[in-house]
């Protein structure tokens, strides 16, 4: 049997001095919002929810849902199923919480949160904070300088232009930091940089592994000569760095240049 569809509107005003309060339901919900500042709580169905201006509060509830912010500063959470959250312009905050999620924050200073699940996140413009949550994971940055956390699994992260910081988390991440000085955190794990260059930073815990790193030179002391390939850092306790295309001699000829101990 084919699942219902309604198509909801809000009136602005509605309830709420200049908030419009616009409520789903159980079917496949196609929501408009009003150029207020809106809360739309879509339910369950695979919603489809274009919010308009004003600074606004989506939540899609269970299903595919697809959410747009439109223009303001949104709050917008995915809830269960394998949704689309679009920030659209405006400094944005989205979650996708449950599922396999694409969350693109679009301009804006935006905070992303990728929850459980294989996640897609892109920043876009501004200084964004991405957070990928559990699951296999690809986040991209963008423009500006933003910081971008894996979380647990096997991530891919892209800095892209600006300063970025960059931390792959718990799991076997491969980094690239892009245009810009940027700080890559290293969690453990087996990670990879791809592009290490002058002006980046790798920062790792003095603590790590049980270790007692108290400065670069005793970094460096791990590094293992991959020639072409690069230079290995093998912490000998199952977590190890690899930094693509960087020489040996360079790492170890001058290693406060490149790391630093927190």
């Amino acid at each position: 049997m084919a699942r219902a569809t309604s198509w909801l509107t809000g009136a602005a005003n509605q309830g709420v001095i200049s908030v419009a309060t616009i409520p789903g339901g159980a079917f496949n919900d196609f929501v408009f919002g009003t150029s207020e500042s809106d809360f739309i709580s879509a339910g369950g169905g695979a919603d489809t929810v274009i919010a308009g201006s004003g600074d606004d509060i989506i939540d899609g509830g269970a299903g595919d849902d697809m959410l747009n912010g439109g223009s303001g500063e949104d709050q917008v959470y995915g809830g269960e199923g394998d949704d689309l959250l679009l920030g659209g312009s405006g400094s944005d905050t989205l979650s996708g919480d449950e599922g396999d999620d694409t969350v693109l924050g679009g301009a804006g200073d935006d905070v992303m949160e990728g929850g459980a699940g294989d996640d897609l996140m892109v920043g876009g413009s501004g200084d964004d904070t991405l957070e990928g949550g559990t699951g296999d994971d690809r986040l991209e940055g963008g423009s500006g300088d933003d910081l971008l956390q894996g979380g647990a699994g096997d991530d891919l992260l892209y800095g892209g232009k600006g300063d970025d910081t960059i931390d792959g988390g718990a799991g076997d991440d491969v980094m690239f930091g892009g245009d810009g000085d940027d700080l890559f955190v290293f969690s453990g794990g087996g990670d990879v940089i791809m592009d290490f260059s002058d002006g980046d930073i790798l920062q790792i815990a003095g603590t790590l592994d049980g270790l007692s790193l108290e400065g670069a030179a005793d970094v460096a002391g791990y590094a293992i000569d991959l020639g072409a390939e690069g230079t290995l850092i093998d912490f000998e306790q199952g977590d190890s760095i690899l930094l693509k295309g960087v020489s040996y001699e360079e790492i170890t000829a001058d290693p406060e240049k490149f790391f630093t101990i927190v």
